[in-house]
């Protein structure tokens, strides 16, 4: 196998027009009324369109060989062990905590793993990223995100 990217660009397209059509099935509804397959369709043709982004990279660079050695080069277990245990520590303490802290702090802590940004730019990363999922979420989307601690202020 010359370049891997190129067969399993093409096996994710398949599979996102197979999530695509079948969408089709259950209803797209409307953007206001969306049905059971609006969020699907949608799905599928995000991940038919990654894919056919990844064929093109593919097919621009030249094919490389590389081994099981190379798949692995930079791996930094410490790290990966590390994210588990936040986002474990981050399920365990949302509903009491609540979303709007213990999602900054998440952010936050994921943000120093990186470890190439400045303390300031993380976060003001953090509260941006955190203040925008509570308005699509809690305020647009009207679902009730946990309030822990918070409960009485907002």
């Amino acid at each position: 196998m010359r370049n891997p990217d190129l067969s399993s660009s093409l096996f994710w397209f398949a599979i996102g027009i197979g999530i695509s059509i079948n969408s089709l099935k259950y209803g797209f509804g409307t953007l206001h009324e969306p049905g059971p397959g609006f969020i699907t369709f949608f799905a599928g043709a995000i991940l038919s369109l990654l894919s056919i982004t990844l064929l093109f990279s593919s097919l621009r660079e030249r094919a490389q060989r590389g081994g099981l050695r190379d798949l692995w080069a930079g791996f930094e277990l410490g790290k990966v062990l590390y994210v588990v245990l936040l986002l474990v520590a981050y399920t365990l303490v949302l509903k009491s905590i609540g979303f709007l802290i213990s999602t900054f702090v998440l952010l936050s802590l994921l943000l120093r793993v990186r470890g190439t940004y400045r303390l300031v730019t993380i976060l003001f990363m953090a509260l941006l990223a955190t203040a925008c999922s509570y308005l699509i979420f809690e305020i647009w989307l009207k679902a009730q995100l946990p309030k822990g601690i918070l409960e009485r202020i907002i």
